[in-house]
């Protein structure tokens, strides 16, 4: 279900005489846009990639959208299934994967999924845990439980303390993507567990024009409500690994926690 507008988006909108046709960033023409605001942020592929080196062969990418992490992963040699809920980001996946390489795609729910396999490594990049309210974490704790091989690691990623502080504040920015401004507006939802985010394209039309405003709603997550979910769903408390961010290594903009199954420390 596509998500809510802001009450900035609605009131940009009213002012102009304009309505809106919102859509999913992750399907249809959202998939696009989603791959041109995404695909170039390097975030987290050079951690994931240290990490690949050093487990076996066979790789999950969860939420592999189209495919910043896989993409990497496979150009190492890595046996790469992607698996994401979205058919079209998936499909720019495929057609972006170099030639003579192979890689596993499969449009399914990562929460409720049996791919009949174990894997080395399990990786949800991208922060896309907040995708999920927390019977789904539930869920796809048990999901990922069943996939790993035995001394496997599970690796996602969270926003770090710095980072956290602007997801808890409603805010409105215009950013370019592609050849193309956008208004990004975040409305922090009243109980400030969510945070719904729109795009629209700017300038807007003359009225009474029709406006795509592409959204999503995230939870707002940070690494103690994680970490504590893992370890309930019987995982091992997580290494907490700094992502290289500007250029400076820090917990501040966002932080991997690798685990695997069981009650010891990551080695």
């Amino acid at each position: 279900m596509t998500a809510p507008l802001t009450d900035s988006v609605r009131r940009r909108l009213a002012d102009a005489g304009c309505v809106a046709a919102p859509g999913d960033v992750y399907a249809g023409a959202g998939a696009r846009f989603y791959d041109d605001l995404v695909g170039p942020d390097r975030s987290e592929i050079r951690e994931v990639l240290d990490i690949a080196r050093r487990v076996g062969p066979d790789v999950l990418d969860l939420a592999a959208g189209s495919g910043r992490i896989t993409l990497p992963l496979v150009r190492t040699g890595k046996r790469v299934t992607a698996l994401d809920l979205s058919a079209d980001m998936l499909a720019r996946l495929r057609a972006a994967l170099p030639a003579g390489t192979t890689c596993d795609v499969v449009v399914a729910d990562m929460c409720d999924v049996d791919l009949g396999r174990d894997f080395d490594l399990i990786v949800l990049a991208a922060t896309s845990i907040t995708l999920l309210g927390a019977t789904d974490r539930r869920r796809l704790f048990a999901t990922v439980r069943r996939h790993l091989a035995p001394g496997g690691s599970f690796v996602l990623s969270v926003a770090g303390t710095g980072a956290l502080s602007a997801l808890r504040e409603s805010a409105d920015r215009e950013i370019p993507v592609g050849a193309t401004a956008y208004l990004q507006s975040q409305q922090v939802e009243p109980d400030g567990a969510r945070r719904v985010v729109n795009w629209m394209p700017l300038p807007l039309p003359h009225p009474p024009g029709r406006v795509p405003v592409l959204t999503t709603r995230l939870h707002i997550l940070d690494e103690a409500i994680v970490t504590g979910e893992l370890r309930d769903a019987g995982f091992a408390p997580p290494e907490v690994i700094p992502v290289l961010t500007h250029g400076i290594r820090s917990g501040e903009g966002m932080v991997l926690l690798r685990t695997r199954i069981g009650s010891a420390d990551v080695a």
